[in-house]
Order: structure tokens, then C-alpha cells, then sequence
């Protein structure tokens, strides 16, 4: 064996794998539900050195302008998690939101960052208040259902 390769190998070897910048290899998927209910989004990131993974939602200012707000905040029905895996070099994390409420609609951010770069993902979620359709579907005789 040349000396120069068993060197090159064990070097390579010591020094692990190749860094590098996130990448979204599943992103959160849009969702609708009803109020009242639970949501998760989930999102899974390849990247070395692991990245680390923080949920933002879109804000809109009664002006208009947009800012992202970092989750959970000071919302008491709002969690965030992360985990390793489900593969080498990857990590997963997901929000849940329980009870849906209807100003939890909107577009929530995975955003991924490491030493190397970083990577974000969205997805939005729907909120039908299902107050405003038991009231619908109260006035309606019975046997009209």
C-alpha cells in the first residue's frame, strides 16, 4: 500500500465527514384545521456541524409591514422540538400548536443554520372557526341538514 494514500484515508477518516450547509429535506406542509383542535409542522434538515433549528412566524403590523415573530414566545399553546435523525447528519423539529386558535393562522418558518450557511422552509396553516359554523348550521331547520 502507498504510504501517501494510507495517510490521506486516515487523516480523512480522523476528521469525520465533510462539513456542510443546512439543507431542507422535508419541509413543514401546509395544513387547514378547525379551531379548537391540534396542528404540527415538521421539518427535516441535513447538515454537518448539526444545525441549529428555531420556528418563526409571519407578522403583519396594523401598518402593514412583516416581521417574523420567534416561536414559542409567550404562547402557552405553542411547543417547539428537536431531535436527531431519523439519519446521520440530519435533524428533525416540529411545532405544535394545541388548542388551534384563529390567530395562530398563518405562515410559519423553519429556519436552519450552522457554521456554514443556512436554509428555511414555510408552510402555512389555515384556521376555520368552527364557532362561526355551528352558528351557521344552528339556524338551519333539521330537516334541511
Amino acid at each position: 500500500m502507498h504510504p501517501a494514500r494510507t495517510m490521506a484515508t486516515c487523516t480523512r477518516l480522523a476528521m469525520g465527514p465533510a462539513s456542510s450547509a443546512p439543507v431542507v429535506l422535508m419541509p413543514p406542509r401546509d395544513i387547514h384545521n378547525v379551531t379548537g383542535t391540534q396542528v404540527f409542522l415538521s421539518c427535516e434538515v441535513k447538515a454537518v456541524p448539526t444545525p441549529v433549528i428555531t420556528w418563526k412566524k409571519v407578522k403583519r403590523s396594523p401598518e402593514g409591514t412583516e416581521g417574523l415573530e420567534v416561536l414559542p414566545g409567550d404562547h402557552v399553546n405553542i411547543a417547539v422540538q428537536v431531535r436527531g435523525g431519523p439519519s446521520d447528519h440530519e435533524t428533525t423539529s416540529w411545532i405544535l400548536i394545541n388548542p388551534l386558535r384563529k390567530e395562530d393562522e398563518g405562515v410559519y418558518h423553519c429556519h436552519a443554520a450552522n457554521a456554514i450557511g443556512e436554509a428555511q422552509s414555510r408552510g402555512t396553516v389555515t384556521v376555520l372557526d368552527l364557532n362561526r359554523y355551528k352558528s351557521l348550521y344552528s339556524s338551519v331547520p333539521g330537516d334541511l341538514l
